[in-house]
C-alpha cells in the first residue's frame, strides 16, 4: 500500500476550491486566507483563536507569500466566526 503525499501547491489549490457562503459585500478577508491562516497556525502549534491571530500577525510577510491579506490579519472573533 502506497501513501499518497499531497504538496504544499497542491495543498493550497485544494484550499482555493472551497466555496465561501458570505455575503460579497460583507468580505474583509478572503476566504482562502482565513484558511491559510488557521492551518498554518494549528501545524505551527497554535490552539486557540487568539493563538491563530497571533501567529499571523508574526509571520504576516511569510503568509503574504501564499495568500492576499491586503487588509492584514483578520481578528480571532473573525477567525473563529468563519471557521
Amino acid at each position: 500500500m502506497t501513501k499518497s503525499k499531497m504538496s504544499h501547491s497542491s495543498m493550497l489549490e485544494h484550499f482555493k476550491t472551497v466555496e465561501d457562503p458570505r455575503r460579497a459585500w460583507k468580505i474583509e478577508h478572503p476566504l482562502f486566507d482565513i484558511i491559510l491562516l488557521t492551518v498554518s497556525a494549528v501545524i505551527g502549534g497554535a490552539e486557540t483563536w487568539e493563538e491563530i491571530q497571533d501567529f499571523g500577525e508574526l509571520r504576516l510577510e511569510w503568509l503574504k507569500q501564499y495568500g492576499n491579506f491586503t487588509n492584514g490579519v483578520p481578528t480571532q472573533f473573525t477567525i473563529a466566526r468563519v471557521i
